[in-house]
């Protein structure tokens, strides 16, 4: 469906918070973030730089992927080849792809085989809200957080039943339609979340003019028990699809997903101030190429034990974890499986006295692949007063060769981990309940990153091998405002990086040096309005040419009425401005699009 419409008055922002049936509150409740310290703590007492995706953002902005939300906040730059469905990669201030580590309910998605997780088959209908923290969380997470740790959690039901169905359509011939239904009376809780999205889309390649399509459909479910001592929930949730597109020879192709997390999950309270929490977990991540029997499959099952302890002012978190992982490749004939076994234990200490705040974490990490590692965290927060707080951090982190690295193309099964050393400095400052802002300045070396030698242009080391070669520094300033009023919320972020490869000089690639988003919205009755600004400085597009890929500004504009109580119809504008914008060399990126959306909530208690 083809559908041109004018939206006038928007804002150019996306919307930050819930606005509900009455005028926003002048202060939102600071959220609680999970993931910076593995327990609950609110944005403001997190000693980290942190970003709270909520749920009504997430509805609201009607995003078919994952991506769609990321990229329109501080420290996020993507890569993307083509449109829905298509290779996309995701650099976390200014580090490499595979330097930030993704979890979906507490659960490792980055594949075992090569490169970031498939963030593109992520549909956000059943996401509750997502966590982004910005800065190594390797002495917690281990591996691959060198860049930061972003977190997708799935949807859970409130007290009473809840019921909830959306569809809607939009330029080419998309379609989508979701529903849910939660149900949590006395010690039960159960639910589930099924969602459908298809859409013939438009050429990836810049060369070709053939439409290349994408399928997804999404389930996720959850049912668990609360008997006081303890409480125990199993969850599954699951992607299968079909995305299409074109190889270098424009010839086409499509090729089928299967991504998976299953998990138990119980927890316990032994003793007053002991809380313990025993995770298993199974994870799947699975492509195959329908014109040929090529595949990428990662199998990861993991054991993950917490443990946390509060003694006067210090709440201890200790934890060990145990994983298996199943990589299999065939790729161009060539063929590898792989088995990789992991052990780690890890100790964090968050201690409050007056103004101060401190942070103390270790982990050691046995890969039976490489040997052991261990990586640490320090930080300190002082409050300055009751409306100013800085914060201060040295961190370090690491991420294991994987799969590929050790035994596909050029695979060398010598290879040491990627390590990294980060120094932060933060400051808060709220100086009226309205306005908020946020500044920080980091520093993160990488060493030891691998690379493919080229046998033409060294002469010393092996021929078509992976090495450890590189360094890069990335140098960074993030700076946010918050301005919330009684109707409307303001969110503005700008990014002044210098990622840098320390051996050339040159600037990493697919990563601007300066960003810029604005996003907001503004309700009047029944009527909300807004959208977002997002602007990025050119970029280098890889490090095998010298493409330079210039600068850009985008805006998408959104709008919603609530027809009726639970009942709200929205409308989105995407690249509002019909901006012809590059994302990498060669492919192609969304022009105007209109996309029209029905949904219904309805939250009934007991």
């Amino acid at each position: 469906m083809r559908t041109t419409v004018v939206l006038g008055g928007l804002l150019c922002a996306v919307p930050l918070a819930s606005v509900a049936a009455e005028p926003m509150a002048p202060l939102a409740a600071d959220p609680v973030v999970v993931t910076a310290t593995r327990t609950a703590r609110t944005a403001d007492e997190t000693l980290a730089s942190v970003t709270v995706i909520t749920a009504e953002e997430i509805e609201r902005s009607q995003a078919v992927d994952v991506l769609e939300l990321l990229r329109f906040h501080a420290g996020v730059d993507i890569g993307r080849n083509g449109g829905f469905g298509q290779n996309a990669s995701i650099f976390l201030r200014g580090t490499e792809s595979n330097h930030t580590l993704v979890l979906l309910d507490g659960v490792r998605i980055n594949p075992g085989t090569i490169g970031g997780p498939a963030l593109q088959f992520i549909d956000p209908a059943a996401i509750e809200r997502i966590e982004i923290v910005r800065g190594p969380r390797s002495a917690l997470y281990g591996s691959d957080a060198i860049g930061g740790v972003i977190q997708i959690f799935t949807r859970r039901g409130a007290a009473g039943t809840s019921v909830r169905a959306a569809g809607g359509a939009g330029s080419d011939d998309t379609r989508e339609a979701s529903v849910g239904l939660h149900r949590r009376s006395g010690s039960w809780r159960v639910g589930v979340d099924a969602s459908t999205f298809r859409t013939d889309g438009f050429p990836t390649r810049r060369e070709s003019a053939l439409d290349r399509g994408f399928r997804n459909a999404t389930a996720s479910a959850y049912a668990g028990f609360d008997a006081g001592a303890f409480d125990i929930e199993l969850s599954h949730w699951q992607a299968q699809g079909r995305a299409e597109y074109v190889d270098f020879l424009l010839v086409p192709l499509d090729q089928n997903f299967d991504n998976a997390v299953t998990a138990a999950t119980l927890k316990a309270n032994p003793a007053p101030a002991w809380s313990t929490t025993l995770k298993v977990s199974r994870m799947r991540d699975e492509l195959r190429q329908n014109q040929s029997s090529d595949f990428l499959r990662t199998r990861r099952n993991v054991l993950d034990w917490q443990n946390d302890v509060q003694t006067g002012n210090h709440l201890f978190t200790v934890g060990a974890l145990l994983s298996r992982e199943r990589a299999a490749t065939l790729s161009f004939g060539s063929a590898f499986h792989v088995t990789t076994d992991q052990e780690a234990v890890y100790v964090q200490d968050q201690w409050s006295f007056g103004r101060y705040r401190v942070l103390a974490a270790l982990r050691h990490t046995d890969d039976k692949s490489f040997g052991g590692h261990s990586t640490g965290e320090l930080a300190f927060g002082y409050e300055i007063g009751p409306r100013a707080r800085v914060h201060a951090s040295f961190a370090t982190g690491f991420r294991a060769p994987d799969a590929t690295d050790r035994f596909g193309p050029g695979g060398n099964p010598d290879l040491e981990p990627e390590r990294s050393r980060n120094a932060e400095v933060g400051w808060r400052f709220r100086p009226t309940p309205e306005h908020t802002f946020s500044l920080a300045a980091f520093n993160n070396d990488i060493d030891n990153l691998i690379t493919f030698v080229d046998p033409d242009g060294f002469e010393n080391p092996l021929p078509g091998r992976n090495e450890n070669l590189e360094e890069a520094r990335v140098r960074g300033l993030e700076a946010t405002h918050t301005w919330t009023g009684t109707r409307w919320i303001v969110e503005t972020s700008i990014v002044a990086q210098s990622p840098e490869n320390r051996a050339t000089g040159r600037t990493l690639p697919r990563r601007a040096r300066r960003h810029l988003s604005l996003r907001g919205s503004y309700r009047t009755g029944p009527l909300t309005l807004g959208g977002a600004l997002l602007a990025a400085s050119e970029r280098r597009d890889s490090d095998f040419n010298d493409i330079l890929l210039p600068g850009y500004a985008v805006v998408n504009l959104f709008g919603e009425y609530e027809l009726r109580r639970n009942l709200v119809l929205s409308a989105r504008l995407e690249n509002a401005l019909d901006k012809d914008y590059v994302l990498a060399s060669g492919f192609n990126t969304p022009g105007r699009a209109l996309f029209l959306n029905v949904r219904y909530a309805l939250q009934a208690s007991d």
